[in-house]
């Protein structure tokens, strides 16, 4: 056999070789590719079909999520009504006018029960029968004090416990806050002042804060605590000669002794004394004025302040 003849079967194998495998590859990919004959020529690289490759899809930017707000979100401002309001939890939370949104406690100010219900216009507990205007002021007792306000704002239509925090200029130091300046005592009133000793009735008697003073007889004033020794409630009024209870009747006598139960012991004495015309908590610097008429009249002591 002849050189030139295996060169030429050489080839013609080699050739069909490529053929079968073509075939084989394009089966693979589960398509049916006609066979383009390729030429082979000296000194160049046979040329290889290729497959499309898909090209991948870019994967669009996702927003981040608004920022909380500042503190503790309590509700909605479209879920509290105009002219009422709603419980959140231990906070009520009101909208006496459009836009005016108030918080308070939900603790009453009787006895410490919870409210449980606003209608009607008004924040009632079910303990005693205490009701609150939406401004969180008493609208019917015995209840005597204003529900405990509690600061919140409004971010991004959300009621917020707390208060809406500043803001400031980033060119300016923030303003360092001043506590509220006390109200100037009245020229000549001691530092403890409580009344002046002619704002006390002779057989009555004030309440001031949580004193009592009353003058039972002219010149002797006495002094108590406000809580009724009952049921805790705050006394609130003085008349008749008897310093009231509102929550079950108690009355006390001027003294502090009971009058009328359901109470049974005396109002807790708090000291006072009279001081330059002024009756001040704790002892006083002077003594009452002697009337004129008890060196004139034989009065036994305490009698028309003898």
């Amino acid at each position: 056999m002849s050189v030139e003849h295996v060169s030429r079967r050489t080839i013609v194998l080699g050739a069909g070789a490529v053929a079968v495998a073509t075939a084989c590859s394009t089966g693979n990919n589960g398509s049916t590719v006609a066979a383009t004959p390729s030429t082979t020529t000296a000194g160049t690289t046979p040329v290889t079909p290729t497959t499309d490759v898909p090209v991948p899809t870019t994967v669009p930017e996702v927003a981040a999520p608004p920022a909380p707000p500042n503190g503790t979100v309590l509700a909605r401002s479209g879920e509290i009504p105009v002219g009422a309001g709603l419980i959140a939890g231990d906070t009520v939370i009101t909208q006496p006018n459009p836009g005016d949104f108030r918080a308070f406690s939900a603790t009453c100010t009787h006895q410490g029960c919870a409210v449980s219900a606003i209608a009607g216009g008004t924040i009632n507990c079910p303990c005693h029968g205490s009701r609150f205007n939406l401004d969180g002021s008493v609208a019917t007792g015995p209840a005597t004090r204003s529900l405990v306000a509690r600061p919140i704002s409004v971010q991004d239509g959300l009621i917020v416990a707390g208060a809406a925090a500043p803001v400031v200029a980033v060119d300016q130091p923030a303003e360092t806050e001043q506590p509220a300046a006390a109200p100037a005592p009245e020229p000549g009133a001691p530092d403890n002042a409580l009344a002046r000793t002619s704002d006390v009735p002779v057989g009555g008697g004030l309440i001031l804060g949580n004193i009592v003073v009353t003058q039972p007889d002219f010149g002797s004033f006495l002094g108590f605590s406000t809580t009724c020794t009952h049921l805790g409630c705050a006394v609130n009024s003085v008349g008749g000669g008897s310093i009231d209870c509102p929550c079950h009747g108690s009355k006390f006598n001027l003294d502090g002794t009971v009058a009328v139960g359901p109470a049974t012991r005396p109002l807790d004495s708090r000291p006072v004394g009279v001081e330059n015309g002024w009756v001040v908590s704790g002892p006083g610097g002077t003594a009452p004025q002697r009337p004129c008429w008890c060196d004139i009249l034989p009065l036994p002591p305490g009698v028309l302040g003898c």
